[in-house]
């Protein structure tokens, strides 16, 4: 797994918490949009409001994108290219069914934990909710979300034939187990009462507690 907890940038008010490469302007264009989407909406968010909270000139954001339409689907495409880096690609090569459920949990969690704003994890709700897209981009972004849903059923197919799993129905539980951990990127907020591991630790348990065949 690449995150590591230690490292943190403070933006304003909102922690990210990232690999190193989270350093990369293009990344700060993001996380800074996605927060000002989310506090005051995509229509009411100008590309001056996000290169005045970038700290840099509106040609310089138009340097790295092209439209506020743009930039939210390059956003979004990320969002899912850090999800398929930090979870899909190390559960891969987990052979064990039920080790690997645990795996995509646990980063799954880490992978949204990265980044607290006052209002959760603004990537996460946007990535969450494409309608705001037009339809082709938002079909690419559905059909990136739909891989990953079929990932996760997968890995609890692979359990079924195991005999290890409840006797739950398959989409139900992909969808409750993800719904759960999406669910953190809008109630986490920094100063919590629990740290990020321990937010793991419980989603982790409660999600294996809930389809595993005790």
């Amino acid at each position: 797994m690449s995150f590591d907890p230690t490292k943190r940038l403070i933006v304003g008010d909102t922690i990210i918490e990232q690999p190193p490469a989270a350093e990369d302007r293009r990344e700060q264009i993001f996380f800074h949009a996605a927060r000002l989407f989310v506090e005051k909406g995509i229509g009411n968010t100008s590309m001056a409001d996000i290169a005045k909270a970038v700290g840099i000139t509106k040609a310089g954001l138009y340097y790295f994108v092209e439209s506020k339409e743009d930039l939210l689907y390059t956003l979004m495409r990320w969002g899912m290219e850090v999800l398929e880096r930090d979870v899909v690609e190390p559960a891969r090569q987990i052979d064990d069914p039920e080790t690997r459920l645990a795996a995509i949990i646990r980063n799954h969690v880490y992978n949204i934990g990265r980044v607290q704003g006052p209002q959760g994890n603004p990537i996460t709700i946007l990535v969450d909710e494409p309608g705001q897209l037009g339809p082709e981009r938002q079909a690419d972004i559905d059909a990136r979300k739909r891989a990953y849903f079929e990932f996760v059923r997968g890995t609890l197919a692979a359990l079924k034939r195991e005999g290890k799993l409840a006797d739950v129905d398959l989409n139900v539980a992909t969808f409750s187990i993800l719904g759960m951990i999406i669910w953190m990127g809008r109630w986490r907020r920094p100063g919590g009462p629990l740290e990020l591991d321990a937010i793991a630790d419980h989603i982790t348990r409660l999600s294996l507690g809930g389809v595993l065949r005790k």
